[in-house]
């Protein structure tokens, strides 16, 4: 059974060339791109992978993915940091789990509402035998202060037993 590590806070970006959305240590511009397996956001801890011919992919320093490719060829793993000018927002998918009852898709939409987050996709479904509701929403989000105070206030919603980022 795999091991959950809690993701750790990422390092306050060095003075970077161009103040992107990521910083790769000590190289100028460079193509990156978000690991889709992880999907970091903004204040999660990062490291980069040098792929061939796809420039640097930004993966979760606790993504599962980055320990087999530490093992396939660790000199390949870089530093990297969060930039200055992070993009305005970033997908990521979350799971909402709890005892079904009248009004619980509302009142969970409505604190997603409240945090100000866009809503990309929903798929939502009910076990009428154990009485569990499911709610798997893709979001937008700034970054991940805003996703943990989101997922805080979901826990908070009567009957919720379960929120968390997926990945």
């Amino acid at each position: 059974q795999p091991t959950h590590v809690p993701p750790a806070q990422a390092p306050t970006p060095r003075a970077a060339e161009g103040g992107g959305a990521v910083v790769i240590e000590g190289v100028g511009n460079l193509l990156s791109q978000l690991a889709r397996c992880c999907r970091p956001l903004p204040g999660d801890a990062i490291v980069g992978y040098i792929t061939r011919g796809r420039g640097i992919s930004v993966h979760r320093a606790d993504c599962a993915q980055v320990g087999s490719l530490r093992e396939r060829d660790g000199s390949r793993v870089i530093e990297v940091a969060w930039g200055a000018r992070p993009a305005k927002s970033y997908d990521v998918e979350i799971v909402v789990r709890g005892f079904d009852r009248k009004w619980l898709h509302k009142d969970v939409s409505n604190v997603i509402a409240s945090a100000n987050v866009q809503v990309v996709a929903l798929n939502a479904r009910v076990d009428a035998r154990q009485g569990i509701a499911q709610m798997d929403y893709t979001l937008k989000v700034a970054d991940f202060g805003q996703l943990s105070a989101l997922l805080s206030q979901l826990l908070a919603v009567p009957n919720v037993t379960e929120a968390r980022r997926l990945a």
